[in-house]
């Protein structure tokens, strides 16, 4: 059974590279096509995956071509595919993503299947030995999903999980008081700076995140993209630079960034060392076009960190690399 059950939407992204947004009624023409694996979860835990964690993902697809991509690209990667559930009547979720010259995208969902996802009486066992239960807010958004989200939920509290929840940006539009009601539940919180703004409904970061701890989280880790992230719990506040790389394509960066930040937690890295292995997955899934979790493993994150830890804005934060780079070290030996 795996460490880390993952819940949410499976798709697979039709991801064009078009220089400039076309005005409504326009026409954009791509340069480019790529088709690949994922959804929120997926990209994490693809990235999971390729650090060496042990993985598993639930979720619905259909019976149709996309979902024989999925289940192929997750079988190479090592991730845990038994409990998938496959859908007879609507298609596996198909995601449309415009990326412009700057690595910005944009976009356009059909969640197919995934809505339909329901709990299953073999979940119990799936959770009995796992550490960590990570899960997205797109599967709030519908039922019977959202009931599946939260059943397991409470299984992952029952065997004594660590749990985190992206919000991603759709649910916190739409159900930020549903949202919010889970946060007790929550030990890691992940939503990017619009995100927290939206669910807090305030206009600076240190308010925002007051709301949050008042709502009772326990941790809230903020995307912030070029600026690096902002990592706040039991009262320490802090933020890290990020890497600078020449971003290709942000789609997948956030979910990359979770999964650093989760791996680097459940082998007892620092807070601090968490964040920069969060920034580092993140920052290599932007420089790739897709969703870059295919790109990610201990040995880029090392060149990547090596290349970078001299440059000035990492000089205050040399022990936390330094932490990063020796636990890399040890598991790239074993």
């Amino acid at each position: 059974m795996p460490d880390v059950i993952l819940l949410g939407d499976i798709n697979i992204d039709v991801s064009a590279a078009i220089p400039a947004y076309p005005t409504r009624g326009g026409e954009g023409v791509a340069t480019s096509v790529e088709f690949h694996t994922g959804g929120s979860v997926v990209t994490t835990s693809l990235a999971l995956a390729n650090m060496g964690g042990d993985v598993g993902i639930l979720g619905r697809i259909g019976a149709d071509v996309l979902a024989t991509q999925v289940l192929q690209d997750l079988e190479n990667i090592g991730v845990d595919k038994s409990l998938i559930q496959i859908d007879h009547v609507v298609s596996t979720g198909l995601i449309y993503i415009v990326v412009n010259s700057d690595g910005e995208r944009t976009m356009f969902a059909s969640r197919g299947a995934n809505v339909f996802t329901t709990p299953k009486p073999e979940w119990e066992t799936y959770f009995a030995n796992a550490r960590w239960y990570h899960f997205s807010g797109y599967a709030l958004l519908a039922q019977p999903q959202q009931d599946a989200a939260v059943q397991a939920l409470e299984l992952a509290r029952q065997n004594h999980c660590r749990i985190s929840l992206d919000p991603n940006p759709e649910p916190a539009m739409r159900y930020g008081k549903r949202i919010k009601s889970l946060l007790p539940k929550i030990d890691v919180f992940f939503p990017n700076e619009q995100e927290l703004m939206l669910l807090s409904g305030q206009m600076n970061l240190d308010d925002a995140l007051k709301v949050m701890f008042d709502a009772g989280v326990k941790a809230v880790a903020v995307k912030r993209g070029s600026k690096g992230c902002l990592i706040s719990y039991e009262k320490n506040t802090f933020s890290l630079p990020a890497f600078n790389i020449q971003v290709k394509d942000t789609t997948g960066a956030g979910d990359s960034f979770n999964a650093g930040v989760l791996l680097a937690r459940m082998v007892g890295l620092s807070w601090e060392a968490s964040g920069v292995l969060g920034n580092a997955l993140g920052a290599i899934a932007s420089a790739t076009h897709g969703t870059g979790a295919s790109s990610i493993n201990a040995d880029a994150v090392v060149e990547l960190i090596e290349s970078s830890m001299f440059e000035p804005q990492w000089q205050e934060w040399h022990w936390a690399v330094e932490q990063v780079l020796a636990y890399l070290t040890e598991t790239r030996i074993l």
